[in-house]
């Protein structure tokens, strides 16, 4: 009976090695798509949905418009077309017009962000970037998935043949102990269970964490060889376009670097429904993602990261708006 244990102890240990092997080959193999991007650097666009999915781009396209006038964001968090602006050449930016133009002009930045990360022109920005190789494509992490629950499954077995062994080898541990005899091979039998149960947790546990990931190697690298010529927090030279200027800085790093306090804080509202939905999934659900930052290569658009409500007042005067013709340093009162 002992020797049977041990042998299962055994098949556990190499059946738990083996799938946790083969989920790193194959998540290895689904990132390791060679990039077919033409050259040339990314757009602020581009760069955004790599950093943060849907949540980041409609971020980046909210801040640029707002900074160059084409909306006004008011203190609440509410979005408006700017009358006579010009109409924009992207279609990430004329889907966000469309979609106030939809709603009567005029919508909570919330309700704004949803509509457009489900818009086409959403669709049409990741497709294009997995064409690229810079993002998985979908259904290529389902075999390695599969393997993940495989996992989790040998895992779970490993713990119920621990604890049913449990008892047993701790009465042939004490057996060592006090007569300095036998109890050996009850006591290997506990450590290899052990271990499997500390390889199969440690590796499910990094790997389901990395399946969220939708970049490719290329992908990674593209977007951290913009990180490296474009800083956090340093400070921009004047004269430099909007997309340079507003548009890169917030497809990295989020809505903090938009250069204008009072505009963060306000594209920070939402209602508590607006998470909750996003949290479900709901916000650009093509994509495989939430619709944060955590599927994708930078961190969380607000302060504390997520959809989050900001909390707090507004720094902007009553009746003044945000953006548009403010200068970076807020809005005065109206």
């Amino acid at each position: 009976m002992e020797e049977a244990l041990f042998v299962v102890a055994l098949i556990l240990l190499a059946a738990v090695g083996f799938t946790a092997s083969a989920l790193s080959r194959e998540h290895r193999r689904a990132r390791s798509v060679p990039s077919a991007h033409p050259g040339g650097p990314l757009g602020h666009y581009e760069l955004a949905y790599l950093a943060g999915g849907p949540l980041r781009t409609v971020n980046t396209a909210l801040a640029v418009l707002a900074r160059g006038g084409g909306v006004r964001v008011s203190r609440g968090g509410q979005v408006s077309l700017v009358t006579g602006a010009p109409l924009s050449p992207d279609p990430v930016e004329r889907a966000v017009l469309a979609a106030l133009r939809a709603r009567g002009g005029s919508c909570q930045v919330g309700q704004l962000r949803h509509a457009v990360a489900d818009d086409q022109a959403m669709n049409d920005l990741r497709d294009g970037l997995t064409r690229a190789g810079l993002l998985i494509p979908d259904g290529a992490l389902t075999r390695a998935r599969r393997l993940l629950n495989l996992l989790l499954v040998l895992t779970v077995l490993a713990v119920v043949f621990e604890f049913l062994t449990f008892a047993s080898t701790v009465f042939e541990f004490l057996t060592v102990v006090f007569t300095g005899s036998g109890g050996v091979v009850g006591m290997v039998r506990l450590l290899i269970g052990a271990f499997a149960v500390v390889v199969g947790m440690t590796t499910y546990q990094s790997r389901k964490r990395a399946l969220r990931g939708m970049l490719t190697d290329a992908g990674r690298e593209a977007l951290a060889d913009v990180g490296r010529t474009h800083v956090r927090g340093v400070p921009r030279a004047a004269g430099l376009p909007l997309y340079a200027a507003v548009g890169i800085p917030v497809a990295l790093y989020g809505l903090a670097e938009a250069g204008d306090p009072a505009l963060t804080e306000e594209l920070q509202r939402q209602h508590a429904n607006s998470a909750v939905s996003c949290a479900s999934g709901s916000c650009g659900g093509s994509s495989g993602s939430s619709g944060d930052g955590g599927s994708f290569g930078g961190g969380g658009d607000f302060g504390s990261g997520g959809w989050g409500d900001s909390g707090g007042g507004s720094s902007c005067g009553g009746g003044s708006s945000c953006g548009g013709g403010c200068g970076g340093g807020g809005c005065g009162g109206g």
